[in-house]
């Protein structure tokens, strides 16, 4: 009986305060209005909880109030700034780098390789300079007139050697050659017939017993590597640089 009483003063507040939700569709239900959220309104009917789109909903009216109530404000969760999410992400892995491939060094001793700019080792020109003696001017003279290994012309150019123990770089001299019918042949040193022209070149440690000889601004023509007290000669010829 107690229950019974209970629900019937529950019923008679709720339709003494009972509101009216108004459906877009024209519709309309009477009960008790009870909360609304971002996408829905809730609706007491019989004192079950009932739930409509919000979008379906016109209004609701409160006595005589006939617009929908304010809904509390919905709480959405910070967007970062670019800088806060710059430091609220992980760190970025290191980037993965390939190991530097060594450069390529000689396999034979004593041959001068030209080093190109893919580090690629290209083998000179071997050849046996002649002796040669033509009145007071002495010279060295190889065949043909010009060598099959062609370079082109760049500011900078580097060869590279591998010596034997107990030779030294600074056995190797750059010597100039000038074509003649059909060969090539040593320029004599401006004052010094007897001497043979050369070129000054940059020698540096590349490995062990491998060194590098640095040629800078090398103009066109003929040119031979030789060591001292020897007649091997390592030529190659520069031609002009493509346009």
């Amino acid at each position: 009986m107690k229950i019974r009483a209970a629900s019937l003063l529950l019923a008679a507040l709720l339709c003494a305060h009972a509101d009216t939700l108004f459906l877009k569709d024209g519709n309309h239900v009477t009960g008790r209005w009870w909360s609304a959220d971002a996408t829905q309104v809730h609706f007491l009917i019989d004192n079950r909880l009932q739930h409509y789109q919000r979008a379906d909903v016109k209004g609701v009216a409160f006595g005589n109030a006939t617009e929908l109530p304010p809904v509390g404000p919905v709480y959405k969760p910070a967007q970062p700034t670019p800088e806060t999410r710059e430091v609220n992400l992980p760190p970025k892995p290191a980037a993965a780098t390939a190991p530097a491939r060594p450069l390529s060094e000689p396999e034979q001793p004593g041959v001068v390789y030209f080093r190109n700019g893919s580090g690629e080792l290209i083998p000179l020109e071997r050849t046996q300079a002649v002796e040669r003696k033509k009145g007071s001017v002495q010279y060295w003279e190889m065949q043909p007139a010009r060598s099959p290994v062609r370079l082109q012309a760049a500011s900078e150019m580097q060869f590279v050697v591998k010596l034997d123990s107990g030779t030294g770089p600074e056995a190797y001299g750059l010597y100039p050659m000038e074509s003649a019918a059909n060969a090539r042949r040593t320029k004599a040193q401006a004052g010094r017939k007897a001497a043979p022209a050369t070129l000054e070149f940059e020698t540096a440690k590349a490995g062990e017993s491998v060194y590098t000889f640095t040629v800078k601004g090398m103009a066109p023509g003929e040119y031979s590597f030789s060591p001292s007290g020897s007649n091997d000669a390592y030529c190659f010829g520069v031609d002009p640089a493509a346009k």
